[in-house]
């Protein structure tokens, strides 16, 4: 039964509160304002994304489902995933306990945010710029020659 969206970011913020807690652990790259947060878990093509913030990073988080035709290469492989808003440049890894996933990373470090409230609000508007789909734009309004403004035709 694959994991739900819930589930899957539950795991991600366990396996990065992990990792802030071990390996990252007193680098001076750590915003201590912010601490690890999933924003904006969701479904998009059978694929899982949402933006991951870290007090080192943030992160545009891509795991693919079950019968995605996509899949990240192996850790370290670049992937580029064509999106609603854009196509980014996925990098593998994999976690204990989350699997096989993609980041493309959005910011780092993280020094300039003063607090989480507006990483989260910055993490909110990628997500907008990545899965909304591009407004059209506006029809070319027809020109009119010069030949046809001196014979009066005013439209075609």
């Amino acid at each position: 039964m694959p994991m739900s969206i819930e589930d899957l970011a539950a795991r991600l913020e366990a396996a990065f509160r992990r990792i802030h807690d071990t390996r990252m652990r007193g680098l001076p790259i750590l915003n201590t304002a912010l601490s690890v947060q999933v924003v904006g878990a969701r479904l998009y093509a059978d694929d899982w994304f949402g933006v991951l913030i870290t007090p080192w990073c943030m992160n545009l988080v891509w795991v693919p489902g079950a019968d995605s035709p996509v899949r990240p290469g192996g850790q370290g492989s670049k992937q580029d995933v064509a999106l609603p808003g854009g196509c980014c440049e996925f990098i593998a890894s994999e976690e204990e306990r989350v699997g096989a996933f993609a980041a493309c990373s959005v910011f780092s470090p993280m020094g300039e945010f003063p607090d989480q409230a507006t990483a989260v609000a910055t993490a909110e508007a990628v997500l907008d710029g990545l899965f909304s789909e591009p407004s059209p734009s506006p029809a070319p309004v027809a020109g009119i020659s010069r030949r046809e403004l001196l014979r009066g035709v005013w439209g075609r």
